[in-house]
């Protein structure tokens, strides 16, 4: 009988980052966008926090024009986070705009831009 050989575990990823302070300020920006009369379900389908950047992008939204008015409520939401940006994501649960805020250059991130 033959064994097959055990593949050695792999290495974890160096670039891993996990900021649970990130889930509070997810819930900031779901008060600051409802206080601008943006409603989760309604203008957007989630706030989603970016851990390997430090920020937030909010995901799902049908209209350009409410992703830019969503990014300048976020970026004075959070006006230590020096990275904003809008974009389009053609596919998947989220299709729509992004708003996406963040305090770190982006490394990986690959999104289409329209």
């Amino acid at each position: 009988m033959r064994t097959r050989p055990v593949p050695a575990l792999a290495a974890p990823v160096s670039s891993f980052a996990f900021h649970p302070e990130l889930f509070e300020h997810r819930s900031l920006a779901f008060e600051r966008l409802a206080a601008h009369q943006f409603n989760w379900f309604e203008h957007f389908s989630s706030i989603d926090p970016l851990h390997d950047v430090f920020g937030l992008e909010v995901c799902g939204i049908a209209a350009e024009a409410d992703a830019e008015v969503i990014v300048c409520i976020l970026e004075e939401t959070f006006p230590e986070w020096p990275h904003s940006d809008v974009r389009y994501h053609p596919y998947e649960r989220d299709r729509g705009w992004k708003a996406i805020v963040h305090k770190r250059k982006e490394r990986r991130r690959n999104y289409q831009r329209v």
